[in-house]
């Protein structure tokens, strides 16, 4: 196991280097091109740009000399652990090293003039009630005074400036606002502009903060009722007791709702604050408090904060479900899927469905980006009826989302009918029993009796055909054959309008598997109901006739496989396209084809 640990470090070690000896390059061929933009400015006699060129490569210079000071290091690492000599390769990076060392001090010396400065402080503390006074002189190396020069005084993310004289001092009052209580050291630094003649300098003194100073959180306008998804706003101002007279901003602020934050913001230079957020779902409906805060509670500024009742109101959702059952030799299975929305149609995510048979729940599943959800389960064993219902249900708990369920009654086929799968959706107000009889006649030697209560049962009605807009067969006809032509398109209508009413409705899988009963239905030969075919075998039987795209047929098979089998399904577009084709394959009227 060391070993094994070490060859990684290892690894990593190279691959480091590898990085570095990359940065180093891109860092020299960065330098070279400014070099040469400096040296054209050098001779064209514009200072103000050679200045300005000059600080760019001094500062590329400091990247590219810590560079080959961490790339030497690595180096040296590697050679320990692998003993691999890389001697060669460090005096070639100490020469880089070297060389971009004493271009930089020749930069230096002809652009740039060397400074000093001098800093006193009145006590080593400091306070907002107490504040620090910070004096000092800005000048050159040989003591000339830098005049109005931006002098900066910090005291760890905490800072302020003030300017130089005439003579080169300087003097402010420093009270802490932004810093940590931890901070040890006040830096008092002049970084130079682009263009001036001069050199950065830093010094540094020991401070330590001795109190914070109190503030308060004053209100002004806060949101007074929100739903999920709604604006949750605040505006306001921070008060500070002690009398500063810097600015004050960028003090941290959250806005946090049952200790929950819904936004963040910094104060501007007089302390005021805008907060804009919007309801997340995990605040239970009903009476809340909204709070604003100071965000962080080691400043130099006491944390303080201020509420205001907000009421969450409840949005309601609504949740829709699509059951089918598959039953195989051994086993019965019911797919599950659906869409979990709000009321006014924008899905909901990441949110847990429950699923149950009567008072049995087989599991949960979570909804998916656009809101819907899919799960298949194994029937309980033992379960007696000629159909079951199935509920879905959104319980929304700890949340301001309504509570929805959608239930659905679903025919129950005895285990061993093989692979008929019964669909049970209600579309666009239609059950789409009509494709089911079908495919159940055209793939299983069915008892027509058993069909013809089926459809009694939960359309109140004797005939499969009945419901039909295309036909007015009687329920004798309808059980005697489907061969008769009229019959047939009549079946092949309403699956066809059952698949479109599908596909609108947002059920691909649905859509696809009675666009296929068409299929059966149209195409099916006269002798073949007596004997059960798959859907590939329906495929090969009619692959020998050359009037048919059987490209199509494959096309439109696969298609009803995958949404009748597959765990995944198929998409909107998917079911779409498939339906294209089944228009275009039986030659439905609707579309002006003929087959």
């Amino acid at each position: 196991m060391a070993a094994d640990i070490d060859a990684e470090e290892t690894a990593d070690r190279f691959n480091l280097t590898r990085e570095q000896q990359l940065q180093l390059a891109d860092s020299i061929e960065e330098l070279e091109i400014t070099g040469q933009e400096y040296q054209n400015a050098v001779n064209n006699g514009s200072d103000e740009k050679a200045r300005q060129l000059a600080r760019e490569l001094l500062t590329t210079a400091e990247e590219l000399n810590q560079t080959t000071t961490e790339l030497n290091e690595q180096y040296e690492a590697l050679e320990t652990e692998t003993e691999i000599d890389f001697n060669a390769t460090q005096e070639s990076i100490s020469v880089v090293q070297q060389t971009v060392q004493r271009a930089a001090a020749g930069v230096i010396d002809r652009e740039f003039t060397e400074t000093n400065i001098t800093v006193e402080t009145n006590q080593t503390t400091v306070a907002a009630s107490d504040p620090l006074r910070v004096s000092g002189q800005l000048t050159t190396i040989e003591g000339a005074p830098i005049r109005n020069a931006s002098v900066s005084v910090s005291l760890g993310e905490d800072s302020i400036t003030t300017r130089t004289t005439e003579t080169g001092q300087f003097e402010t009052t420093y009270r802490p606002l932004l810093a940590s209580t931890s901070a040890k050291n006040l830096t008092v630094a002049y970084t130079p502009t682009g263009s001036e003649p001069y050199l950065p300098v830093t010094e540094t003194v020991a401070v330590s903060i001795t109190e914070q100073a109190a503030t308060s959180v004053e209100l002004e306008n806060t949101t007074q009722a929100a739903a999920f998804t709604e604006p949750v706003q605040a505006t306001g101002q921070v008060i500070v007791a002690a009398e500063y007279n810097r600015s004050l901003a960028g003090i941290p602020i959250v806005l946090t709702l049952d200790q929950q934050r819904i936004a963040t913001a910094e104060t501007n230079s007089s302390g005021r604050i805008t907060l804009s957020g919007s309801m997340p779902e995990t605040i239970p409906a009903g009476d809340a408090n909204l709070q604003v805060s100071i965000d962080r509670r080691e400043l130099a500024i006491e944390r303080s904060m201020a509420t205001a009742p907000i009421t969450v109101q409840s949005t309601p959702t609504d949740l829709s479900t699509d059951p089918t059952v598959t039953s195989t030799n051994e086993t019965r299975n019911v797919t599950v899927g659906g869409q979990l929305r709000t009321a006014d149609g924008d899905p909901l995510s990441d949110r847990s469905i429950r699923v149950a048979i009567g008072e049995t729940t087989l599991g949960t599943v979570e909804t998916n980006a656009s809101g819907g959800y899919q799960a298949t389960y194994e029937l309980p064993a033992g379960l007696r009826g000629s159909d079951i219902t199935v509920t879905a249900t959104f319980e929304g708990t700890g949340t301001n989302l309504e509570a929805s369920a959608a239930q659905q009654r679903v025919p129950l086929p005895s285990a061993g009918l093989g692979v008929g799968r019964v669909l049970a959706g209600v579309v666009g107000g239609g059950l789409l029993v009509m494709s089911v009889i079908v495919v159940l006649l055209a793939s299983r030697g069915v008892d027509r009796e058993w069909i013809t209560q089926t459809w009694a049962r939960v359309t109140d009605s004797t005939d499969p055909a009945a419901d039909s807009e295309t036909t007015t067969t009687t329920a004798s006809s309808a059980t005697t054959g489907l061969s008769d032509n009229g019959q047939i398109e009549a079946v092949t209508q309403a699956s066809l309008h059952s698949a479109r009413e599908a596909l609108a409705a947002g059920h691909p899988n649905v859509a696809v598997q009675s666009a296929y009963a068409a299929v059966r239905s149209r195409l099916q030969s006269s002798g073949s109901l007596s004997t059960p075919q798959t859907h590939w075998e329906f495929y090969r039987q009619l692959h020998a006739d050359h009037e048919i795209d059987t490209a199509q047929l494959a096309q439109v098979t696969e298609a009803y496989e995958t949404a009748t089998y597959s765990a995944d399904g198929l998409s909107s577009d998917a079911a779409a396209e498939t339906l294209s084709a089944v228009e275009e394959l039986i030659g439905d009227p609707g579309t002006g084809s003929t087959r």
